[in-house]
């Protein structure tokens, strides 16, 4: 009888310690999936800013598309209420001056705009 005693102690002892075991791996993997956890919280946040920088920078877009677009209808409007080729014939003086100035001032506009693209593709080397 103790025999069978001593084999059911040992038998409950191996289970023990076979469950401890278990139960030390087990705590060990659920501190690692509770830092995976917060590390994708953290990146879901971060994630979150970005979109949220994503949709007010295409808003402000947005609007200055708009913007773009009612000046082009205005120009457009001018156009088409003018007759220019008539104009250009009737008094080619005041056309030429106009349309002078005019492309005058795009050009300046566009090489305003590429140096400064320019600037900021050339890097700064300290002397």
């Amino acid at each position: 009888m103790n025999q069978f005693f001593i084999g059911i102690i040992l038998l409950l002892g191996i289970g023990g310690y076979f469950l401890y075991q278990e139960n030390v791996t087990l705590k060990a993997n659920n501190m690692a999936l509770e830092g995976a956890v917060q590390e994708q919280k953290l990146a879901m946040e971060a994630m979150k800013e970005a979109f949220e920088k994503q949709g007010q920078a295409l808003q402000n877009m947005s609007r200055k598309n708009a913007q773009i677009e009612q000046e082009k209808a205005q120009y457009l409007a001018i156009f088409a209420k003018h007759n220019l080729n008539s104009l250009a014939v009737a008094k080619p003086g005041l056309i030429e001056l106009r349309f002078n100035k005019a492309s005058q001032a795009v050009f300046e506009g566009l090489e305003d705009d590429t140096q400064q693209i320019f600037e900021l593709d050339t890097p700064v080397i300290p002397d």
